[in-house]
């Protein structure tokens, strides 16, 4: 699936979708170690299976799976991400009539230095739930599916925006794709989304 999306390069020895997955097996039993130690976690892994004939631990090494995250950044994560789950919750069968959206809050440590493509999100100092704001954050919006709670849209915020204006900015995007889909469609969400200003919308 991502591989469609992403073209494999033939000098390569893994795909860009062969090492997403990889990175995600390793981040689902291996997740306190450095991405450099991949290739230790899949050597007892049926890595063949799991991939395809000819692909060995050796391949998922830190420079290959880095050149991978940087092709999914140029193409644009949370599009990838999105349209990976959006094609996996068709095929399982996910019901999207109702979704409900909202954002969290990350606190992180350390020094950022500012980021200038415009992909990157501002880590920077916020408004935090947990009313720290000497703390450093990042935003997340999630939209999951009511029927087992899939995620199947994000959008990364800066630390210090605002739910309520990023919700306003979302919502054309959210009703383009509403009116697009089978009806009946449904988005909930918190306050946040139903402010006095936005009723219209």
């Amino acid at each position: 699936m991502i591989d469609a999306r992403i073209m494999p390069d033939d000098q390569e020895d893994i795909t860009t979708g062969e090492a997403v997955a990889g990175m995600m097996l390793n981040g689902l039993g291996f997740s306190d170690r450095p991405m450099s130690l991949t290739p230790q976690f899949v050597a007892n892994k049926p890595i063949a299976l799991l991939c395809r004939d000819g692909v060995a631990a050796a391949h998922c090494n830190r420079c290959t799976l880095g050149r991978s995250l940087d092709k999914v950044f140029t193409y644009g994560g949370d599009t990838l991400c999105s349209e990976v789950a959006l094609a996996g919750g068709q095929q399982e069968g996910i019901a999207l009539t109702f979704n409900c959206l909202d954002p969290t809050s990350f606190a992180l440590t350390g020094a950022y230095v500012p980021a200038t493509d415009p992909q990157a999100m501002a880590i920077t100092h916020g408004s935090a739930k947990d009313h720290r704001p000497d703390v450093k954050q990042a935003v997340l919006a999630l939209m999951v599916s009511q029927d087992g709670g899939v995620p199947f849209m994000r959008q990364r915020w800066d630390g210090n925006a605002s739910a309520t204006v990023g919700f306003q900015e979302r919502c054309a995007a959210l009703m383009a794709q509403v009116a697009a889909s089978a009806s009946p469609r449904y988005v909930s969400a918190d306050a946040k989304l139903y402010t006095e200003a936005h009723a219209t919308n």
